[in-house]
């Protein structure tokens, strides 16, 4: 799974605390096909679930249908911790602690728990300092929850960012609470999930007016025969390839349809496997002039699709000719 660790996260409050200016995000929906978001401030990550800078295990990854009614679109992104210990989810900068909005959408077929951590520099902070907030998470099985920072109470300590040491405590409070008693600030907050050691998926990533969409990859399908023209009752290998955005081959099983030209398109035959160079293959025998394609069915990481068609002309005998000799 390629995200960034908690050391990111680390960098990025200390930057905030010497620059002391907020993130600026682009709004709208983006649609994504894994755990990268290409974004500074707001991206995947995971944590420690006792401390922030605590011990972590790296988690898989994997796009889903659902599970349930995804809140956004048809998939959602499915996390696999890699043990228990480690919170997975959304890092999302914020520009005002008074106004933060980042939330996100999880599910897990077994509940799940976590925990939400915020740091933020306020003007009252001294240099090199920042408020560190930490709230325990819950969430049951069987739906979607939505789970929003600033609805959250947080057990706020003064931090130093250079060794975590703490310096003083403030007790319990929501973000705009703490905004109202220090002042306002930039800073980042993490939400994630998993710290019991269960699979859980996240969708609808919000923060600063960006949404994360997590759906399935673009796929392509080819087909290829090894002779478009041949006498009637004769067999020509179709190949199917399926492959990403990028060229590899998927392997991703296909079923060849046939028909007439104009005709309704049916399937021939069982599902094709891939084999080992990525290819399906299969042998048909053409009575007439055919059309063939393949038919990718859907896969949890991807709609299904069609390759264009091809076409295996049947060749026709020759007819004598009037006046001709029999």
């Amino acid at each position: 799974m390629r995200v960034r660790s908690r050391a990111t996260a680390v960098a990025t409050m200390v930057a905030l605390a010497a620059v002391g200016t907020g993130p600026a995000h682009a709004g709208g929906t983006r649609t994504l096909t894994g755990p990268v978001t290409g974004d500074a401030d707001l991206f995947m990550t995971y944590v420690g679930c006792e401390s922030l800078s605590g011990p972590t295990a790296a988690p898989g990854s994997r796009i889903n249908l659902g599970p349930y009614s995804a809140p956004v679109g048809r998939r959602s992104l499915g996390l696999v911790p890699g043990g228990p210990g480690t919170a997975s989810g959304p890092y999302a900068a914020f520009g005002s602690l008074a106004g933060v909005d980042a939330s996100v959408s999880v599910a897990a077929t077994g509940g799940t728990r976590g925990v939400s951590y915020v740091m933020a520099v306020t003007p009252d902070s001294p240099p090199g300092t920042a408020w560190s907030g930490r709230a325990d998470l819950d969430v049951a099985a069987g739906s979607w929850s939505s789970v929003a920072a600033s609805a959250l109470t947080y057990d706020w300590t003064l931090v130093d960012l250079t060794t975590r040491a703490p310096l003083a405590q403030e007790g319990r409070a929501t973000t705009g609470e703490l905004a109202a008693r220090h002042g306002d600030g930039p800073g980042f907050v993490v939400t994630g999930f998993g710290c019991d050691g269960r699979a859980f998926n996240l969708d609808a990533v919000k923060a600063s007016g960006s949404t994360l969409d997590f759906e399935g990859t673009t796929l392509t399908t080819t087909v290829g025969v090894d002779r478009d023209q041949v006498p009637a009752g004769e067999s020509v290998t179709v190949t199917g390839r399926v492959t990403e955005a990028g060229g590899r081959a998927t392997g991703d099983t296909l079923v060849l349809e046939s028909r007439r030209p104009g005709g309704a398109w049916a399937p021939v035959g069982e599902p094709v496997l891939s084999g080992p160079d990525g290819q399906a293959r299969v042998d048909v025998q053409v009575t007439e002039t055919t059309e063939l394609r393949w038919h990718r069915p859907q896969s949890q990481y991807a709609d299904e699709g069609w390759s264009e068609p091809v076409t295996v002309t049947v060749d026709q005998p020759a007819t004598p000719t009037d006046g001709a000799e029999q």
